[in-house]
């Protein structure tokens, strides 16, 4: 169930309706409000570790729902694999969804999954990105603070993704999660080419902006 909980009042609801034990957070928490939020609450916590970005509410995404008329909480992903398509035209790789134009990348740069909120778009200003840029959310070298902030467990997006992804960035953070707890110095080179569009952030848990 995805339900957006990000306040000690509202996890608290659902632990005590529904017996809850461990909630997943929403990506918009800085490490601060985590270890704050997880001093006034009695069940573990889950935190995104490594994956998609997303700009709209945690698994409400009316973009990829109007253009593919599928649910992403229904149907079990944003912008399903069975609606993307790959084009060559002019020399640039073009990445459809549901017969959208999402991008049109020129040879040499790295193309993202097309997803709508990280499209490029024309607009008054010009061809950008419109609402957010391809990049790949790597909490790597923040992971010794969400431990002391008390997270339990970290959570890698594995949807639409091929086992050999899958397989790498796991045994990436198996060694990762180990280093941090023996106080090791942490390297995530590994993880470098498996990101979207070639670039990583911290997100909001390290949240520089306001």
């Amino acid at each position: 169930m995805q339900a957006s909980a990000s306040n000690a009042e509202a996890i608290r609801f659902y632990a005590e309706a529904f017996g809850v034990k461990r909630v997943v957070l929403p990506r918009v928490l800085t490490i601060p409000e985590i270890a704050t939020l997880n001093n006034k609450i009695e069940v573990e916590t889950e935190v995104f570790a490594f994956g998609g970005l997303c700009v709209m509410a945690e698994g409400r995404c009316s973009l990829s729902s109007y253009a593919t008329g599928l649910s992403p909480n229904k149907d079990g992903a944003c912008s399903p694999a069975s609606h993307v398509r790959y084009e060559e035209r002019d020399g640039e790789l073009v990445t459809k969804l549901a017969g959208y134009t999402i991008n049109a990348f020129p040879e040499g740069e790295p193309a993202g999954y097309p997803t709508l909120c990280k499209g490029r778009f024309a607009a008054s200003n010009g061809v950008s990105y419109l609402f957010e840029e391809p990049t790949s959310l790597n909490v790597a070298n923040v992971l010794p603070q969400l431990m002391e902030a008390g997270v339990t467990a970290i959570k890698i997006e594995g949807r639409q993704r091929g086992r050999a992804y899958v397989s790498q960035v796991v045994s990436s953070f198996r060694h990762i999660v180990d280093a941090a707890a023996a106080g090791q110095d942490i390297d995530s080179s590994e993880l470098a080419f498996l990101t979207e569009g070639g670039r990583e952030t911290s997100g909001a848990y390290r949240k520089e902006w306001r």
